[in-house]
């Protein structure tokens, strides 16, 4: 639990935690308005905003289920300036111990007051203080067991659509779970390039800094709580990696010495790892700011890693041994990490991304020379853009054909897939079908660029 800021920039804290939720109402990244508007926050007030705005985002259904039984027309009826504040103001009230609950309902009075006026102080000061009083426990909400849609999606805190999704998928149960992991903070994951487990626990160690080994297989470290990445990755050669992404790479198995090309590889994460492997790396992205991010990692690490700005649906390459697609998709495996995107996501977002995936999959398909490899892979958990994905790719492409992997844990590997679910594994969730030519397509006879 963050400690609250002081009286000293205090005011400043909340309004900085105000503005990146009113970025995120406006469709922003919650992460990216983070980086933007943080980083001049004092560390004990960036910890105290942090809390605040990511927990009050995660929670946003909870916390609107609440706020609407103590509003005649409830929140929809608020002006989109207020209601931020007023779910500040409840979160602070129920889940921030060290902000006493007279301060959090006097500081979202005044917050009103200074962005809309005196009108609506009256309301939220009622509201706030008769949550206080009666609190947000799950006796306030429908019952998991006769109303799961309704539970999962207010208490849950996930959009009502991906909780049906899910309970059809995985039943009541399986899909509680997954949105329990939604909602939790993940840890950080730190993936070493070189050394052992050993080397890297030893260098944390000697820096003061906490660490413990992650999952089987993964190749990662857990960084202890409030750990600063930044410092972890000035002591250890290494990237921040859940294990999930690391087990992708894993998977795309020993490519040592051969020429790969990560089609939509910025931030970067997989590409670095698979060229620290032994991988002779090129690494593709349509964003050129997004390469940027790569590029820094790239400078950290004194890494020899070509960079090309270029779409994945028409990559300029020469055939090549190895392709890895790490497609655009919607995310739902890392609804945690981006808490957020769960409310930017409509299910219509699942047939549109699932075209770009088609596109991006021909692309790569081109410039996979013959014997080559093709790794498909996603962070969704929603069949259309996995397996019901590939299976259409198979259709159109019978010159490839499915292959296992191996060097990650039997709990994730799916028959010829590697399907890592948060609620089984407690990480991120991940997809990934490895996909070989064995001829060039048919009427090709040619072994030129693609």
């Amino acid at each position: 639990m963050a400690d609250p800021p002081g009286p000293e920039g205090g005011t400043r804290a909340r309004q900085v935690a105000l503005q990146l939720l009113l970025a995120v109402e406006r469709g922003r990244r919650l992460d990216l308005a983070w980086s933007e508007m943080a980083p001049d926050l004092p560390p004990r007030e960036r910890g105290w905003v942090q809390e605040l705005t990511f927990g009050t985002v995660r929670l946003q259904g909870r916390l609107d289920h609440l706020l609407n039984l103590h509003l005649r027309k409830g929140v929809a009826s608020l002006p989109p300036s207020v209601l931020p504040i007023l779910r500040m103001g409840a979160y602070q009230l129920l889940y921030m111990d060290g902000t006493p609950a007279y301060a959090a309902v006097s500081q979202a009075v005044e917050e009103v007051r200074r962005v809309a006026g005196r009108r609506l102080t009256g309301v939220v000061n009622g509201v706030l203080r008769s949550l206080g009083r009666e609190g947000g426990g799950p006796e306030r909400f429908p019952s998991l067991s006769s109303h799961p849609e309704d539970h999962l999606s207010t208490w849950g805190s996930h959009p009502r659509w991906l909780v049906r999704r899910w309970i059809k998928a995985h039943g009541v149960q399986g899909a509680a779970r997954l949105v329990e992991m939604g909602n939790r903070v993940p840890p950080l994951y730190l993936r070493w390039l070189t050394g052992s487990l050993e080397d890297t626990l030893s260098l944390l160690k000697e820096a003061g800094l906490e660490g413990v080994e992650g999952p089987a297989g993964s190749q990662t470290v857990r960084l202890g709580p409030g750990t600063s990445p930044a410092k972890a990755l000035n002591v250890v050669p290494g990237i921040i990696q859940d294990p999930a992404a690391s087990w992708v790479v894993r998977w795309c198995g020993d490519l040592r010495g051969q020429r790969l090309v990560d089609l939509c590889s910025a931030p970067g994460g997989k590409a670095v790892a698979l060229q620290a492997d032994g991988a002779q790396v090129v690494a593709a992205d349509r964003s050129l700011s997004r390469l940027q991010l790569l590029k820094q990692t790239r400078e950290r690490l004194s890494l020899s890693l070509p960079l090309v700005q270029a779409l994945g649906e028409e990559p300029p390459f020469s055939p090549v041994d190895a392709v890895l697609a790490d497609v655009p998709c919607t995310g739902t495996g890392t609804l945690a990490r981006h808490p957020d995107a769960r409310w930017r996501l409509r299910h219509t977002d699942i047939q549109a991304l699932s075209r770009v995936q088609k596109e991006i999959l021909e692309g790569a398909a081109r410039i996979v020379a013959p014997g080559g490899l093709l790794v498909y892979s996603t962070c969704t958990l929603e069949p259309e853009e996995n397996e019901g994905q590939v299976e259409a790719f198979l259709q159109r492409h019978p010159e490839f054909i499915v292959e296992g992997g191996e060097g990650v844990p039997e709990v994730i590997q799916d028959g010829p897939y590697l399907r890592v679910l948060p609620h089984l594994m407690e990480t991120d969730g991940a997809f990934a079908v490895r996909l070989r030519r064995e001829r060039p397509p048919a009427g090709d006879m040619s072994s030129g660029v693609g």
